[in-house]
């Protein structure tokens, strides 16, 4: 028997299969997805078991698998053809696919030691650090003996072992197990324990549980242990993932919009078709995820359930585990390593069968899918920036098409492309025009702020705005209130010779946070003091300019000195189940929620009557053919979390340009008013969905090297794509340093070109080396 393994080396040179024999001890052991331990040129690495065959290729002695790091496969066969198809739309090494793919605790980790072999052929200088031992690791203490360590294993005086790993391991307990009782006790403890343990012999008795309950040290225990009176046993034991929510569970009758949905999507729930759930915001779409979920559980299969943001997380989970129990698993980035492990293995054991998660939930490993939903499907955090920049919502359809079962996109603000789908015929459209709760839309007030500045108010907030906080707050009701910015100043200026305080290694300026007076740099993370002095001409007359989510709670706070405020930004929602901690203080004793755009959806709140909208036009000029379109889906998904149980809403929002299209249309409410302008538009200019787009970035520590390559890669497109293919570019982006790297981009718009992926690979292949790297993404609009 033949195992074919991807090693865990991340280089184009090892991107392939190597063949590897399976020795008797593993052969009715060893299943495909497996990690094995193998030697590949003079060490031992990792690999996954991506094929098994009957006999070699070959008549070359075959080196055999050392050793298998599991027991139980953690990936599937459909998720092994996944993540090739992946590799080859986003030219990336399978092995980072793989990665991408996996919880992180299946990384792995290798530490590295020395065992002496000879010790006479070793240098004196050497002779000292190893006398500690045989087999010593290699720490930081051995890197001034570099040289003489290379030199010694040339010589063969000692050898270098890996010892691989993974980061984390399952969490066990010690459970006590009764034996038989003894001829005589020592004292009465011991006999109290051995009492204790035969009345329980049913359940699982925990070892720290038994010690606190009966009083009795582990002393007494070791002690039976030794005579043979009871066993101690390692019990794996899960990791639980803790919510301060209460259970809200309800049983909830659809309405006759969503029944009718409902009866759609359930009489095509054994085939393969994409349902676009179109509906107003509040009008209950996670009711009929919920009906429809039940009937592919009765069918005894499994269910994938994606939301957007971590935020909305606990509240789903919350909801789902108060309706399904136990049935329900968690995966996203707020988790822990271990956390993260336990949740992949318990959908591997079938121990459950609803994933709910972020983005990575894209592949859970399960084998029976009946259902795959995405909520709030038009948000740009389904794609993923970095390689491999894979797009959810395009993985989970190739899920779909496998398991041949539906797919629901859910979303009041579907993007452009999944309604043009719809009305080409691809998608199947399903619509709830009323608030499920026979609530109301909120009331829309649009304040025009140059006619505020014009009338003497050069504050943040339009008088309006601050009346109808007054007017919410007097009625113990709560605001949201929404800035997609965060820090407190967007960037400081010497205000005699116009200097802007940038970020060293990007070309961006730094953004002032109040909290620990810093500049922070929102790209690479770069950190430094605030300055006292302009470091150009040495003027002390700096000026704070913008505005961000810090400088507004500082501005309520005087404003409104009464009002408990909660801010939630990337800022205060780094640390652990800080999303949920936040939104549990707003609801039981906030009064505004301020926040950037991870509060402007899937949030119910009943006491919530206000939401206001600053700076609503603040993105709508920046280069991206989508900000017309984000814009809208910004101001509809957040005025929707005004209103939505028996209080009525208004939404009062602030924009220096009222009159543009995206904002008039979003204030009146009318989706199809903005698609139809929309559509217009994007056909004149050639952008989805007329036309595909790819991206091409190569980025290098040399600017003028990046050039060169892009001119070469677009005389290898030209030669090799139709003629029909617009190539735009080379160009740098908006920010062309980061990293103390310079990027250029590479456009390619298109309708048809079948060897796209080919010439991609090619490029990918060809120019990418250590000075240049370079990077495809075929979504780089989302």
């Amino acid at each position: 028997m033949v195992a074919k393994v991807l090693v865990d080396v991340k280089a184009k040179a090892v991107n392939k299969l190597y063949d590897y024999a399976v020795g008797q001890d593993f052969e009715n052991i060893l299943e495909l997805g497996m990690r094995v331990i193998v030697s590949f040129g003079s060490r031992e690495v990792m690999g996954y078991v991506l094929d098994i065959v009957l006999e070699k290729e070959t008549n070359a002695l075959l080196k055999p698998i050392i050793r298998l790091l599991d027991l139980e496969s953690y990936i599937t066969k459909e998720l092994i053809d996944l993540a090739y198809q992946i590799e080859e739309d986003t030219s990336t090494v399978l092995i980072k696919v793989l990665e991408t793919m996996l919880p992180s605790a299946l990384k792995a980790v290798y530490k590295t030691s020395f065992e002496v072999i000879d010790e006479n052929l070793l240098p004196d200088s050497l002779k000292k650090v190893f006398s500690g031992g045989i087999e010593i690791p290699f720490t930081e203490e051995f890197f001034p003996y570099a040289k003489e360590i290379k030199s010694s294993l040339q010589k063969g005086a000692i050898k270098q072992i890996y010892d691989i790993s993974s980061k984390s391991n399952p969490r066990t307990k010690k459970i006590v197990r009764f034996l038989k009782e003894l001829d005589s006790y020592k004292n009465d403890k011991q006999k109290k324990v051995i009492e204790y343990i035969k009345n329980h012999q049913n359940e699982s008795l925990v070892l720290t549980d038994l010690l606190r309950n009966l009083q009795v040290t582990s002393s007494v225990i070791t002690t039976l242990q030794k005579h043979g009176a009871l066993e101690l046993l390692n019990q794996e034991q899960y990791r639980e993932i803790l919510s301060i929510q209460k259970p809200n569970h309800k049983e909830v009758t659809l309405n006759d919009e969503q029944e009718t949905a409902f009866i759609k999507i359930n009489q095509k729930i054994n085939q393969y078709v994409t349902f676009l759930l179109h509906g107003v915001t509040g009008s209950g779409k996670t009711e009929i995820y919920i009906k429809s979920i039940e009937e592919v559980l009765k069918s005894g299969k499994e269910v994938l359930f994606l939301v957007p943001e971590i935020a909305l997380t606990p509240m789903m989970v919350n909801r789902f585990k108060s309706h399904f129990q136990n049935q329900v698993a968690i995966l996203h980035s707020g988790l822990s390593i271990g956390e993260k492990y336990d949740e992949w293995r318990k959908i591997i054991r079938k121990e459950v069968s609803i994933v709910i998660g972020a983005r990575s939930a894209s592949f859970a490993p399960f084998e029976n899918l009946g259902l795959i939903i995405v909520d709030e499907c038009h948000e740009s955090t389904y794609k993923q920036e970095e390689m491999p920049a894979y797009y959810a919502v395009d993985v989970l359809n190739h899920r779909a098409k496998h398991y041949q079962i539906p797919l629901i996109l859910g979303s009041a603000t579907p993007n452009i492309e999944s309604y043009a789908r719809y009305k080409r015929g691809y998608y199947e459209l399903l619509t709830l025009n009323h608030r499920a709760l026979n609530s109301y839309e909120p009331d829309i007030e649009i304040i025009d702020m140059k006619k505020e500045f014009l009338s003497g108010n050069s504050e943040l907030f339009s008088r309006t705005l601050v009346q109808e906080i007054n007017y919410r707050l007097e009625k113990k009701e709560q605001v949201i209130l929404l800035l997609n910015r965060r820090g407190y100043s967007n960037f400081v200026i010497c205000r005699n010779c116009g200097y802007v305080f940038s970020c060293k290694d990007c070309d961006i300026s730094l953004t002032y946070h109040d909290t620990d007076h810093t500049l922070k740099c929102h790209y690479c993370g770069h950190k430094e003091e605030v300055p006292h002095e302009c470091p150009k001409c040495k003027s002390k007359d700096l000026r704070f300019m913008g505005v961000g989510t810090q400088k507004i709670e500082t501005e309520l706070a005087k404003l409104f000195p009464n009002s408990k405020v909660i801010r939630m930004d990337n800022d205060t929602t780094r640390t652990k189940n800080a999303h949920e901690k936040l939104l549990d203080e707003f609801e039981k004793t906030g009064d505004i929620l301020l926040g950037t755009q991870m509060i402007a959806k899937g949030l119910d709140f009943p006491h919530v009557t206000l939401v206001g909208i600053l700076q609503a036009d603040g993105n709508l000029y920046s280069p991206d053919f989508r900000a017309p379109e984000k814009t809208f889906q910004l101001i509809t998904q957040v005025a929707g979390r005004a209103g939505r149980h028996d209080l009525k809403g208004k939404v009062v929002v602030q924009a220096f340009n009222p009159d543009h299209y995206a904002i008039r249309f979003a204030i009146n409410h009318d989706y199809l008013g903005f698609y139809e302008y929309e559509m217009q538009l994007r056909k004149i200019a050639k952008y989805s969905p007329f036309y595909y787009i790819n991206q091409i970035m190569l980025s290098s520590e040399n600017v003028r090297d990046i050039f060169l390559c892009a001119r070469e890669i677009i005389k290898y497109l030209r030669k090799e794509l139709s003629k029909e293919v617009i190539i735009l570019g080379p160009t740098l982006p908006v920010i062309s340093r980061i990293k103390n790297k310079y990027r250029c981009l590479i456009l390619l718009k298109y309708k048809n070109e079948p060897n796209l992926n080919q010439s991609l690979a090619y490029i990918k292949n060809q120019f990418d080396t250590d000075l240049i790297y370079i990077s495809i993404d075929k979504f780089p609009t989302i």
